[in-house]
């Protein structure tokens, strides 16, 4: 039995296999262009988009490898997709935005809700690593309160005419579809939201501001205004069958994500626990290395059971998350699980890559490479920049708390 299979009971031969080979890629062709994509996006704006990485990710499939062969996908678990999302951000956090993002927010909703037509004409250019795809749900006002949302799309003849305001929108400016959610019955509240799928050059769409970022530094993060945008009926997601049905569509759409968010977490976090091992048996004070301290034993020991709690809580929510894609149980047992995975994981790679700062004391808050032991993963702070969003995007963890307990209650106050 291979050590990595220890990570979980649901981690078979053929999917350590399959990390293996993601790692091994991330190693060898992604690493070595981390540093320079940071540096050209210093300023945080993420104007210079790592396409090429993009491109390389969908020619090996790995993008959104749970879509059924028909549109282009691989077919395989949602836990198989979950375990690319962790390796990649073990490498870079920024980069695995590319495998989590447009798969899990765009992707699986056109999957899931998406009509015939919708399906086959907008899942395989993503696949392919042609096009990236964007979730415009957030407005200036209004994040965890969807319900809130002031977007409207008001219906003219055949069409739709949109008109707001969104804010935060991962790969805004540079998506080719935007999955729009907006209010088309604005009086029935969170019941009267739709969502449409917006193609890149609609007329009337603007990008007024790209946000400065302290993290996922080569990923650009938009404001969108929609002014009279028409797009027709047959662009909303499920086409016309599926007006007024959009809170659905989120609410699924962020059990989906957030299963990807955890992976994440868990892949950055193991990064600052290889990187902190792997410090602490080089650097010597006092006439000895520092991994013989306890204080440094007790961190590195803390640091890897919560990792793997979180990894298990991780894949738990996907293996779930798999078999309500495929209708085996219900979406909403997914719910509680995936928020869980979310919480817990997110909140251990801060922890983490805080834990590993201060292993490596005052070089562990340099950007420089160099003071870095195992050159394929990234440093410390940028680790801690990176992960620092996660407990943030796609619901924070205080929603997350209300969603566990909100679950909890409805299961046993019975």
């Amino acid at each position: 039995m291979s050590e990595v299979s220890l990570y979980s009971p649901l981690a078979t031969p053929e999917l350590e296999e399959h990390r293996a080979k993601v790692r091994e890629f991330a190693e060898k062709e992604l690493a070595p262009l981390r540093q320079k994509y940071e540096e050209e996006n210093l300023d945080g704006l993420g104007k210079v988009f790592p396409w090429d990485i993009y491109r390389k990710l969908g020619e090996r499939g790995l993008l959104a490898e749970h879509v059924p062969k028909e549109y282009g996908g691989r077919g395989e678990s949602f836990l198989t997709e979950v375990v690319t999302i962790e390796e990649i951000a073990r490498v870079c956090g920024t980069f695995s935005v590319l495998v989590d993002y447009t798969p899990t927010l765009v992707c699986n909703p056109i999957l899931m809700y998406g009509t015939e037509e919708q399906k086959k004409k907008y899942l395989p250019p993503i696949l392919r690593g042609e096009k990236v795809g964007s979730y415009a749900l957030t407005e200036p006002k209004w994040g965890s309160d969807v319900a809130s949302i002031e977007t409207t799309a008001v219906k003219k003849g055949g069409e739709y005419v949109i008109n707001g305001h969104k804010k935060f929108i991962m790969l805004g400016n540079i998506a080719d579809i935007l999955l729009v959610f907006a209010k088309t019955a604005p009086e029935a509240k969170a019941r009267g939201i739709t969502v449409f799928i917006v193609e890149r050059g609609t007329e009337g769409v603007s990008y007024p501001k790209q946000e400065k970022k302290m993290g996922l530094k080569a990923t650009p993060t938009s404001e969108i205004k929609f002014e009279n945008v028409a797009v027709p009926e047959e662009n909303i997601l499920g086409g016309p069958s599926q007006l007024n049905k959009g809170i659905y569509v989120a609410l699924d759409a962020l059990d989906h994500g957030r299963c990807g968010v955890a992976a994440q977490a868990v892949g950055v976090a193991q990064s600052c626990l290889e990187q902190a091992i792997a410090y602490s048996g080089r650097r010597e004070q006092f006439g000895k290395k520092i991994a013989e301290f306890q204080a440094i034993q007790w961190m590195i020991a803390d640091m890897a059971t919560k990792i793997d709690a979180a990894r298990l809580l991780t894949y738990r929510a996907a293996y779930l998350r798999d078999l309500a894609i495929r209708g085996k149980i219900s979406r909403r047992m997914v719910t509680l699980p995936a928020s869980m995975a979310k919480c817990y994981a997110t909140e251990v790679a801060t922890w983490a890559a805080h834990r590993a700062i201060q292993v490596f004391g005052g070089r562990g808050f340099m950007m420089d490479e160099e003071y870095t032991p195992i050159k394929a993963l990234p440093t410390p702070e940028k680790a801690y920049r990176d992960c620092r969003i996660f407990e943030i995007y796609e619901g924070t963890n205080e929603i997350q708390r209300m969603v566990i307990f909100r679950e909890l209650f409805r299961k046993y106050s019975k």
